[in-house]
């Protein structure tokens, strides 16, 4: 097995773990409303779908909009991860807003 396949590969267990690492911590933040803790999990399982149809043999869906989907999950855990953070050191309780 090539070098580059090995990296390639344990770059993308990386990647998803991080993915799944941010949607679990968003999950379990209770002081947003529902559809916030559930968006970068159901972009997760959105991009998990679109990978899993290169099994059917549609791999155009796949390349097209897996990786983008990963990418936002990423984006969208972080932006929610960094706004309990602020909201939590500016002491208001819940993330609501004065």
């Amino acid at each position: 097995m090539p070098l580059t396949l090995v990296v390639l590969t344990a770059w993308a267990v990386m990647f998803l773990a991080a993915n799944v690492y941010v949607s679990v911590r968003v999950w379990r933040m209770h002081g947003l409303p529902t559809w916030r803790r559930t968006l970068p999990a159901v972009l997760l399982c959105a991009a998990l779908a679109a990978s899993l149809s290169r099994a059917t043999g549609t791999t155009a869906i796949a390349a097209t909009i897996a990786f983008p989907l990963n990418v936002a999950t990423l984006l969208v855990g972080c932006v929610e991860i960094r706004r309990h953070r602020r909201t939590a050191a500016a002491g208001i309780p819940n993330g609501t807003v004065r």
